[in-house]
């Protein structure tokens, strides 16, 4: 009897209803706002003009769920479920990836209003969307099934625990955490949601066995296009020793080979892939005709390699080089030959041609070199999971599997993705999303918008919190104010405006201002009864955000370093200075700690007007693409054209992947310790 047969599976299949219904489903997600928005979202760095080939969030999501698929259905789970729910599982990624997520999370910690994570805002999108009564309203006969209805939308949270617990950063000691019970999965889904937005926690574990595959499918779908797009971007031009040594650990059967051995061996593995493509590209080339045309285009590739061009390799800058050199080489051979009749000419421009075609074949190579290896990569820590999850009857990877995945996606950090970042993402971005959200908030007071729905009876209804309901409250304002600051603003629409070279006019970026008011107070307006739990998620939020930030004060701690530094800073010294002034000098100020907490709470809550201002801007600006967002940023005047035109990438280190890096690191530690 084989070793599966006698193993106890102590995984377990997830049945629901809405696998008979999965591909309504998929439609509605397919055609939802958020689908498309994926399509131009970046996932480690916002594609430039000649970029078109990187990784874009809608294809990471699809990836990810071919790749849950397929595990579950090797694992007998349910494959439809796990599918839809990777689907959109990264629905909630601000602009700038990472990098937006750490924008946003700052802004909503210093203004006391929360916290940002993708996962979180994922289900947010979701829900707003109604992504759930759409599909179900597409099902023949739903009008007349009350009962299915129900029991679907019941379910839907089951689709939208995958969402919230896939998050892909989580370490393995994360990942080794046992799932929470709950009554529901509602109240699961909702309870993470709060503790997201409110605590600051957001590593949460599904609670099926499908919902757990979601770490494991999000990084086995980036870790190989990380690799893929650090390459198409020239940030590396070959494997290091340490992706050398995971391929040779992976690949060799030889498990006495030391670290040494290990690279030895990975290098063999890319000499053999190389030298295949290399025969299977030169198939078409063995034409004894062709052997002096093959033997130019491998002498261009000499050429270019001495100029630190490598073919494994091609960035947009590099491939405009090698052209100058194929050409270079072209009259080179045009001077050496007699070229007397015009069909020697003919005969020589043909040749020229498919020079230049040999030369474009041998260039490929490399990136399918890569693109091989890589996949050969993930269809290995595939493979492992699947196997190791039957022979044990526990969900996971073999123990050298499981410290290769943690090892690759920390080098991946280190020697790409950090790398990938423009300039204008860690200085430009930040400021202006500051600027906009101040700006968006200030409009939503002014127009009475955050006024009318703290006064809405349905939503109000809504606010289980009598102490909460307490704080939902707004000055008494003269109500000719706000309807001037409607007329003024709100009903204002942007005509006639153009560029003046590369800047907008002031007045033009006053009309645009005007605009994104109008915009953003639109949105607010269009929110129903979910004002309700953001007004609550904020409310919660406020002893949680009030005692870090006055920890770091104390500490004088700056968590970030690009990011806001100076808003950071700014803020800490604020709160110094008001201690001091209220307990004589630091040190006593430290003894009341608590006392200044509680304090600085009621204060804050006092203020929830304001705060549920600042969250409604920072989910409006979270939900742009990073091409909407950097045109609005230029159009209102808080970011300059030229920061984009003339960006670089990896000048500067990006401060959200070195933490992320730090994460894993600390993470390996414990649990080597453990």
């Amino acid at each position: 009897m084989s070793k599966e047969t006698n193993t106890e599976i102590k995984y377990k299949r997830t049945d629901l209803k809405w696998s008979n219904y999965i591909e309504y489903l998929e439609n509605a997600i397919n055609n939802s706002k958020a689908a498309k928005r994926a399509e131009i979202k970046p996932m480690a760095t916002p594609k430039g003009a000649g970029d078109s080939h990187l990784t874009s969030r809608a294809t990471h999501q699809r990836l990810a769920a071919e790749i849950i698929k397929k595990i579950a259905h090797e694992l007998n789970l349910n494959e439809s479920y796990a599918y839809i729910g990777m689907l959109f599982h990264d629905a909630g990624h601000p602009f700038s990836a990472h990098e937006g997520e750490e924008i946003f999370n700052l802004i909503g910690r210093l203004n006391n209003c929360g916290y940002f994570h993708h996962n979180a805002k994922g289900v947010e999108v979701i829900l707003s969307e109604d992504i759930c009564t759409k599909a179900i309203n597409m099902i023949p006969g739903i009008e007349n099934n009350p009962e299915l209805r129900r029991q679907l939308e019941d379910e839907f949270y089951y689709i939208l625990d995958i969402v919230i617990s896939h998050d892909g950063e989580a370490t393995k000691k994360d990942i080794d955490k046992k799932a929470e019970n709950y009554s529901s999965m509602k109240e699961a889904v909702l309870t993470k949601l709060r503790l997201s937005n409110s605590q600051n926690e957001y590593k949460h574990i599904a609670q099926t066995d499908e919902g757990k595959l979601a770490k494991i499918a999000d990084v086995l779908a980036y870790l190989p296009t990380d690799i893929n797009d650090g390459f198409r971007l020239g940030i590396v031009n070959g494997f290091s020793k340490d992706y050398l040594e995971c391929f040779g650990t992976m690949f060799s059967k030889d498990d006495t080979l030391d670290k040494k051995g290990k690279i030895a061996f990975g290098k063999k593995i890319l000499t053999e892939i190389q030298a295949r493509k290399l025969q299977e590209t030169e198939a078409d080339m063995h034409n004894e005709k062709n052997q002096e045309i093959l033997q130019y285009a491998f002498e261009i590739k000499k050429a270019a390699k001495e100029q630190g061009i490598d073919f494994f390799t091609l960035t947009p800058e590099k491939r405009e080089k090698l052209e100058q050199i194929i050409e270079a080489k072209i009259d080179e051979i045009e001077k050496s030959r007699n070229l007397s009749t015009p069909t020697e000419r003919q005969m020589f421009y043909s040749d020229m041609n498919k020079l230049r075609e040999f030369t474009s074949k041998l260039t490929h190579i490399g990136s399918s070199v890569m693109e091989e290896i890589t996949s050969r990569m993930r269809e290995y820590f595939i493979n492992d999971f699947i196997n190791n999850s039957k022979e044990t009857g526990n969900l996971g990877f073999s123990e050298e599997a499981e410290d290769l995945f943690y090892k690759i996606k920390k080098i991946n950090y280190s020697e790409i993705v950090q790398y990938t970042k423009w300039d204008y993402q860690l200085v430009g971005q930040p400021d202006a999303a500051n600027k906009l959200v101040r700006l968006a908030a200030k409009i939503l007071i002014q127009s009475g918008a955050i006024r009318d729905k703290f006064y809405d009876r349905s939503i109000r209804e809504k606010i289980g919190d009598s102490q909460a309901l307490e704080y939902m409250t707004t000055p008494t304002r003269d109500e000719n104010e706000y309807y001037k600051k409607n007329k003024r603003i709100l009903f204002n629409e942007p005509k006639g405006i153009s560029l003046k070279g590369k800047f907008y006019s002031q007045d033009s970026k006053k009309l645009h201002r005007n605009a994104f008011r109008k915009t953003v107070n639109d949105f607010l307006r269009k929110q129903g009864q979910s004002f309700a739990s953001k007004y609550m998620n904020v409310f919660n939020a406020i002893p949680y955000t009030v005692r870090q930030n006055v920890e770091c004060a104390l500490n004088g701690t700056i968590t970030n370093s690009d990011f806001l530094q100076n808003h950071q800073k700014s803020y800490n010294a604020k709160l110094i200075r008001r201690m001091i002034s209220q307990y004589g000098t630091l040190e006593n100020a430290k003894k009341h700690k608590d006392e200044f907490i509680n304090e600085l709470i009621d204060e804050e809550r006092n203020k929830m007007e304001e705060k549920m201002a600042i969250q409604i801007a920072i989910d409006y600006l979270s939900g742009m693409t990073d091409r909407s967002f950097n045109d609005l940023a230029i159009r209102t005047g808080f970011m300059k054209h030229d920061q984009i035109q003339d960006a670089h990438r990896g000048e500067k280190p990006s401060e959200s992947v070195l933490k992320l890096i730090y994460n894993l690191e600390q993470a390996d530690e414990e649990h080597d310790m453990d």
